[in-house]
């Protein structure tokens, strides 16, 4: 009998440490404290639902999920700032203007080319990559030439971003 009084002791003070941990996991959510929901510092691996309109242009819309490193310079640098220190589950909605999205809009990044270059087929407003690997986007075609800009098409534009924060890997 005296081993069956130890071993409800110890069941007793199993269920009772579990008891306590278990309230003191409530109580840091309650406060807004996720047990292990880290923040975004430089070298965390971050997955994003993103959102991006430009104000102004109905129809123009870009829902993806995306990931990147904070700190490697994989997003404009304004929004790099943003994020930090958000977590899991966080959302916000940024403003950028032209410059701290994708840069001013440079007409020089334009380029006329033969349209015999070009793929069969081609239209105004395709994006295709040229033989160094760089996309430009068909702003113009006639019989003979084709013009290509190397603009990033959000480039000179002010944006809208909503983002949601779904996944937040420490980097340690």
């Amino acid at each position: 009998m005296g081993s069956s009084h130890r071993n409800m002791a110890v069941i007793v003070a199993v269920v009772s440490l579990l008891t306590c941990l278990s309230l003191l996991s409530q109580q840091s959510l309650a406060a807004g404290k996720p047990a292990g929901n880290p923040q975004i510092i430089d070298g965390s691996n971050v997955t994003l639902f993103y959102q991006i309109t430009v104000p102004g242009e109905c129809g123009f819309e870009v829902r993806e999920i995306g990931q990147f490193v904070q700190g490697r310079h994989q997003l404009p640098p304004a929004l790099e700032r943003v994020v930090t220190g958000m977590k899991t589950g966080d959302e916000k909605k940024v403003e950028l203007s032209a410059e701290e999205g994708f840069g001013p809009y440079d007409a020089k990044k334009k380029k006329t080319v033969p349209k015999s270059d070009l793929p069969a087929g081609t239209k105004e407003g395709d994006v295709l990559e040229d033989r160094a690997g760089q996309e430009a986007t068909v702003t113009q075609l006639s019989n003979r030439s084709a013009v290509m800009d190397y603009n990033h098409p959000l480039a000179g534009k002010p944006l809208t971003m909503k983002i949601t924060i779904l996944r937040v890997d420490d980097p340690s």
